[in-house]
């Protein structure tokens, strides 16, 4: 049987054990993990690995997942995987993530799979090997990965390792987003809307952005906000425009601040207030301001950065 993570860094599907429940009865825990038990330890270890909780310790959190992953359990593998990988809590170190990811993985560990498979492709410390790489989210994906399911429907929307097939991206983004990945049902929206590999529809659009907008996805957020401020797709509704472009707007979206301003101002979908209007124009403005300095800074003569091309295998 495959397996999923209950680690609480888990990057896409955020998966927040009952880690509360866990703390009530921690210092029985404690004890069950000292006396060797291995579930206690990788669940000791992920209260120690969540930045919401009390006993937030990356350091002691590596080393009860070094304990039970050195008992087999493939989620305190894949949990300390990352870790390493990152350099959270121990010393950055891709050689040691690999094994321990490899390890997860003999055990069906699908995030696992996703995490080596991304190693392969991208860490400059593993060597390169695509067609690993894509073998291992083809494995996730088919046993139920909606991460793997995502990056494969990625591939395949564009051409990359795998032969260009929007007919297959379209296939893996929806079992990816009827599985819970936000990102899986932002991008089918964009296909709807842009009738990209399926027949343009503005209705079937907005599905999938609601959905990831309920999913707390930014882009998605204002995506449908803009939907319903023109009624494409939906029918017109200032107030629920307003309500998904402000949230859009406050997980930074610079498109959702300068409308919410405009909003303000106008009194669409909210009471008009040119105080609100005038606070966002020069948030947008700052924000505008620093990336135009940003990019003065990496366009001038004095900058100069060499730039080699990575070697493939």
């Amino acid at each position: 049987m495959p397996t999923r993570t209950a680690c609480p860094f888990n990057t896409h599907l955020f998966n927040n054990v009952n880690h509360k429940a866990m703390a009530e009865n921690f210092d029985q825990l404690v004890i069950k993990a000292s006396d060797g038990d291995a579930e206690a330890q990788c669940a000791l270890a992920n209260i120690y690995y969540d930045v919401f909780d009390e006993h937030f310790d990356p350091e002691t959190a590596a080393k009860w997942y070094q304990k039970a992953a050195d008992q087999g359990v493939a989620e305190a593998q894949f949990c300390l995987g990352r870790m390493y990988s990152w350099g959270d809590g121990v010393e950055q170190s891709s050689e040691t993530a690999v094994k321990l990811f490899k390890d997860a993985v003999k055990q069906g560990h699908t995030d696992a799979m996703c995490d080596l498979a991304g190693m392969y492709l991208y860490d400059p410390d593993v060597r390169n090997s695509k067609k690993r790489a894509v073998q291992l989210f083809e494995k996730a994906a088919e046993l139920g990965n909606p991460n793997a399911q995502y990056y494969l429907g990625l591939m395949y929307y564009d051409g990359e390792l795998v032969k260009q097939s929007y007919e297959e991206a379209k296939k893996l983004f929806t079992v990816a987003a009827e599985g819970g990945n936000s990102y899986a049902m932002f991008d089918l929206g964009e296909m709807y809307l842009n009738g990209v590999g399926v027949k343009k529809s503005k209705k079937t659009a907005a599905k999938w952005y609601l959905q990831a907008a309920e999913e707390d996805h930014a882009l998605a957020q204002y995506a449908i906000g803009t939907m319903y401020l023109e009624g494409k797709g939906v029918d017109q509704d200032y107030k629920k425009a307003f309500k998904w472009i402000r949230e859009a707007a406050e997980q930074g979206v610079l498109s959702a601040m300068y409308d919410l301003a405009l909003m303000y101002h106008y009194g669409a979908g909210v009471k008009k207030s040119n105080k609100e209007a005038f606070k966002l124009m020069r948030l947008v403005a700052d924000e505008l301001f620093e990336e135009e300095e940003d990019l003065e800074f990496f366009e001038s003569d004095s900058v100069d950065i060499p730039l080699n091309d990575p070697e493939e295998d």
